[in-house]
């Protein structure tokens, strides 16, 4: 099983729905909790994205646990999927096909000549040694270069026009234990040999004003996490909630949450009250009409 965490679209059911996902079975979802920013990237079709003060160290809370005001982390849905579902998930996020290749040989000839406390590693744990732990002087920020420089350098397949698998470690209180997992980052942010570069994040109204704004179902996939308590107030903040323009990217708002809700009923950790839920996440204080319906 690979643990795989959604910030965007694949915070929800509606989402993961979506595209090569589609038929793809879930497991132990919960939310997690990193230090960082996300929002619209400035590539063609602006699709959610990772700032560059993002701290791949996250942690499990629950819907009981209250938020962080500070606005200087964000809650992602994180999802166990069957290990030959991963290439479903690579798919849709655009992963070079070559560079996955290259990753699960070397991962079967570390295994082969290494000797591991639990024998072993996944596939996350195993990119987790590509980041630079030893330098204890270098940030968040300089520590996700490095590893996109190394991955690069290890693999050649990364190109400046696709999402890669970032490993990331969460402290995990279903299983009392660490686990690592994946969560993609554009290769924008600390790419190949010019690791210097950055993009800069769009918020949701910024981004259907651009060029090439996100398909018109793409923002409803997102916050549509908040249906399980995900707190996504840094995605709502964007937005106008007075301007006409939003209608086209909210189509039946209160019917999506309630197919959401409908639809995850085995979501065992998300509790039975949708409209705690709401109250947790944003979505009533974005949307105060919907408090009549729910």
């Amino acid at each position: 099983m690979i643990l795989i965490i959604g910030f965007g679209s694949l915070m929800s059911c509606y989402g993961i729905s979506q595209q090569s996902t589609r038929n793809i079975e879930i497991f132990n979802p919960f939310i997690v909790r990193f230090k960082g920013c996300r929002g619209f990237n400035t590539i063609e079709c602006h699709y959610m994205d990772i700032g560059k003060s993002f701290y791949p160290e996250g942690v499990q809370v629950s819907i009981d646990e209250v938020i962080d005001k500070s606005r200087d982390t964000i809650e992602c849905l994180a999802y166990y999927v069957k290990d030959k579902t991963l290439q479903k998930i690579a798919k849709r996020e655009g992963y070079p096909i070559e560079l996955m290749k290259r990753i699960r040989t070397s991962l079967n000839n570390y295994n082969k000549k290494s000797i591991v406390q639990d024998g072993k590693r996944e596939l996350a744990e195993f990119l987790w040694t590509f980041y630079p732990e030893q330098d204890i002087s270098a940030n968040c920020h300089k520590k996700i270069q490095k590893y996109r420089k190394k991955l690069g350098e290890q693999f050649d397949t990364i190109n400046a026009n696709s999402y890669v698998p970032h490993p990331v470690k969460v402290i995990c209180k279903q299983k009392k234990r660490i686990v690592f997992g994946l969560i993609s980052i554009r290769t924008d942010i600390g790419a190949k040999k010019g690791y210097y570069n950055d993009i800069r994040l769009m918020t949701i109204l910024e981004a259907i004003h651009s060029e090439n704004p996100p398909r018109s179902t793409y923002f409803l996939e997102c916050i549509l996490g908040g249906v399980h308590g995900i707190n996504i107030r840094d995605l709502l903040s964007g937005m106008d909630i007075n301007n006409g323009e939003m209608n086209r990217y909210l189509i039946n708002l209160k019917e999506n949450i309630k197919e959401e809700w409908n639809n995850t009923k085995n979501w065992n950790f998300h509790g039975n009250n949708l409209r705690a839920n709401l109250e947790r996440s944003g979505l009533l204080e974005y949307f105060p009409e919907l408090s009549m319906e729910f």
